[in-house]
């Protein structure tokens, strides 16, 4: 039980300190990024219709349409 909680307790920590240098090697190497293309939430009139953005959420299914 005792050895669970190292491992969960180191990884947690290995994992903690990763995600800070991460932060940190962004800041320092790319001052200016926002993030901003990540989920392309810009305003854009592009028609997408891949993925989800291509649903119709005003057609409704049931099991006698499959």
């Amino acid at each position: 039980m005792v050895g669970v909680i190292i491992f969960v307790v180191a990884s947690t920590a290995l994992l903690s300190w990763s995600w800070v240098r991460g932060i940190d090697y962004m800041k320092e190497n790319h001052p200016d990024y926002k993030g901003e293309d990540f989920l392309d939430w810009g305003d854009d009139d592009v028609t997408k219709t891949a993925g989800r953005d291509g649903w119709d959420d005003n057609i409704i299914h049931s099991e006698g349409d499959f």
